[in-house]
């Protein structure tokens, strides 16, 4: 028979509308009813007093709970799911960093195996291949030693044995980059503008050749510059003004100041902004030294130089030098907090940035909305935004315990 399974009495958020005192129903693996009143039948979950949420799809990390995606191995992968279901994540993009490339395919090919076998918290969606063809001038935490020009004749073989890529991030304006980006796009892979120094000019080459997101915005990303008396605008102006690309943002609340994240969401809308961790190893733990790839990061209270806007929450992953940050040390939740304490985004639309936004964007129809027929992937959390519960597909992966 059937498992039904009823969250009752707390506040649902579609996200599209809240529904005080809501019910959600679950039959098996989705979601059979999203409204009010109590089921006659199958087991009942009161959660007076929290939000139900759809769960959280977080299209850009690379570790958590002290395993990173190049240590090449299921085990890290079922670690890294675990640590990112405390957060309220149901599913992941499972990120590369620039590397040598057997180093690069071993990361792959233990995601393909991970996904054959599954995962025992957030599911796996895929890989996203980050790097190496990213600009030194934006490499950022990327080890710039192994930097490359796009080769069109890899990044097909690559594709071809390795189906478990579903996003690409490369900087468009390195020579065969607009090559590789249209043979990815043709093949239905997100194609991301990313650690990139173009221009307004490359960015709208780049979105005729099948790019069509922009990776952390703000980092590694080109700005306006001067060359002589002009100004020339970069990655960042072509992504606010340009329809065609989507964005996302790690609104950890170090990356980015409360005015820029506005900034953006009044130039793009929540339907075209999706929040990322972008997460290494520490993510879920606490401060120490820890490694992003082979490079060393420092997980530490975060310490803004005076006249940042805000007193961001949580840590913060940097290089030792602190000269650049390194990816973050959050959960989703973090971010759906951070949007909401600090920025002042509604708690819908910062849900709705962490769910059916970065589903729309990945073309995922199954997923990021409460509604009948979708996937039963559901968060739990408290107005203290603390997760009780996460389900995957209607199975409970995570509960917090008293």
């Amino acid at each position: 028979m059937t498992r039904m399974l009823s969250f009752v009495g707390g506040t649902v958020l579609t996200p599209f509308r809240e529904i005080p005192g809501g019910t959600l129903v679950i039959r098996g693996e989705e979601i059979a009813l999203v409204g009010k009143g109590v089921p006659t039948r199958g087991e009942i979950i009161e959660v007076q007093g929290s939000y139900v949420a759809p769960g959280f799809i977080d299209l850009h990390l690379h570790g958590g709970g002290g395993n990173d995606v190049m240590d090449g191995s299921p085990e890290a992968l079922a670690g890294i799911s675990l640590a990112h279901a405390k957060g309220g994540t149901t599913s992941f993009l499972a990120t590369t960093l620039t590397a040598p490339w057997d180093e690069i395919e071993g990361a792959l090919r233990a995601v393909e195996d991970a996904m054959v076998e599954g995962l025992p918290g957030a599911e796996l969606l895929g890989a996203h291949l980050e790097g190496p063809y990213l600009n030194p001038v934006q490499a950022g935490a990327q080890d710039p030693k192994h930097l490359q020009e796009p080769d069109l004749r890899r990044i097909r073989m690559l594709l071809e044995n390795h189906p478990s890529i579903r996003r690409v991030s490369m900087a468009p304006e390195l020579p065969g980059a607009l090559a590789c980006g249209r043979l990815a796009s043709r093949r239905g892979i997100l194609v991301s503008v990313a650690h990139s120094d173009a221009t307004y000019s490359q960015m709208l080459a780049a979105a005729e050749a099948g790019f069509r997101h922009v990776t952390h915005l703000y980092s590694g990303c080109s700005t306006v510059r001067r060359v002589m008396a002009y100004r020339i605008a970069g990655v960042v102006e072509a992504a606010l003004l340009l329809d065609r690309f989507t964005v996302e943002l790690i609104a950890d609340g170090h990356h980015l100041p409360p005015s820029l994240i506005r900034l953006v969401l009044r130039m793009k809308g929540v339907d075209k902004v999706c929040v990322v961790t972008d997460a290494m190893a520490a993510a879920g733990l606490g401060p120490g030294r820890y490694r992003l790839g082979k490079r060393e990061v420092v997980v530490e209270r975060g310490r803004p130089p005076e006249g940042y806007e805000s007193s961001p929450l949580g840590y913060v992953a940097i290089l030792p030098d602190r000269t650049a940050f390194a990816g973050s040390a959050a959960l989703m939740i973090d971010l759906v907090e951070n949007l909401v304490r600090n920025v002042g985004v509604g708690l819908l639309d910062a849900v709705r940035m962490a769910s059916a936004t970065p589903a729309a964007i990945l073309g995922l129809r199954d997923r990021g909305v409460l509604a009948p027929g979708y996937r039963a992937d559901v968060v739990v959390f408290t107005p203290d935004f603390e997760v009780n519960l996460t389900m995957v597909g209607g199975r409970i992966v995570y509960e917090r315990s008293e």
